[in-house]
């Protein structure tokens, strides 16, 4: 059989009668992965430092170890771990006959203790990157931030498990479905969103044949509402069957079949 045309507007309509859960899976998602996840990024990147951002297990395994030279001890003020501060140490070395600087954060207080500025220590250096030996190096835990992006969209995932996999059920069944007719159970008017009542829709409870005879119970939603009005229960009513499985249905939209000149 030939695909029946679905426009962008059958979607928005589809999406509609599954509210909330399709706008809040939709929100939720793209805020996660398009706005969370940039903003902590942004973040993350623009507070460390660049000697944070080292890869201290490569320096580790390839650097040359070399001696150098604290020229200050700086407390981290405006960060605090078990109401204790990390210590930032600057050294100099050289390399390759040029005196190079950097710096290096840790709070392995029980080493630290004994260090003053002057004193001579060894680190080892790698690629312009350097790390003392034998200490710790701390870095802001900026990764618990991704945690929020991580919970959004699993949060996400789960609304649009509810209210977009159907939405993506009935497009396929208004392309390929078999028209097919029902009887009607019951007819339900589900409340919208609070005070606003937006995404209000009818949910309709049926049944229909499939092909060996059995009776098929089904469920849809509908944003027509003057379906309330022509139907009751016992009344027929026409409806889209997958042809691969006949447990898979929805009421045929009235509104959509004259747009979309459905013949049927």
């Amino acid at each position: 059989m030939n695909k029946r045309e679905v426009t962008f507007s059958n979607i928005i309509t589809l999406i509609k009668s599954r509210i909330p859960f399709s706008i809040l899976g939709i929100i939720f998602v793209f805020s996660s992965v398009f706005i969370l996840l940039s903003i902590v990024f942004v973040l993350s990147n623009s507070f460390l430092e660049p000697y944070q951002k080292y890869n201290f297990e490569r320096i580790e395994q390839n650097g040359t170890e070399l001696n150098a030279k604290i020229t200050n001890l700086k407390s981290i003020n405006n960060v605090s771990i078990n109401g204790e501060n990390p210590l930032k140490i600057s050294y100099e070395y050289s390399l390759n006959g040029s005196t190079k600087s950097d710096n290096f954060q840790t709070m392995d207080f029980e080493k630290i203790n004994e260090m003053k500025i002057g004193n001579e220590i060894k680190i080892k250096a790698f690629e312009n990157e350097s790390k003392i030996q034998n200490l710790e190096p701390f870095s802001f835990p900026f990764y618990l931030f991704y945690f929020l992006p991580i919970i959004f969209f699993i949060t996400g995932s789960v609304f649009s498990s509810i209210g977009l996999i159907p939405v993506w059920r009935d497009y396929n069944l208004y392309k390929n479905g078999v028209v097919k007719e029902g009887i009607i159970i019951s007819l339900t008017l589900n409340s919208g969103l609070p005070f606003t009542n937006f995404g209000q829709s009818i949910l309709i409870n049926y049944y229909y044949s499939a092909k060996n005879g059995q009776k098929i119970f089904g469920k849809s939603k509908t944003t027509d509402f003057s379906i309330m009005i022509e139907k009751k229960a016992e009344d027929k009513i026409k409806l889209f069957v997958s042809e691969n499985d006949e447990t898979k249905s929805c009421v045929i939209p009235k509104l959509e079949t004259i747009k979309n000149n459905w013949r049927i």
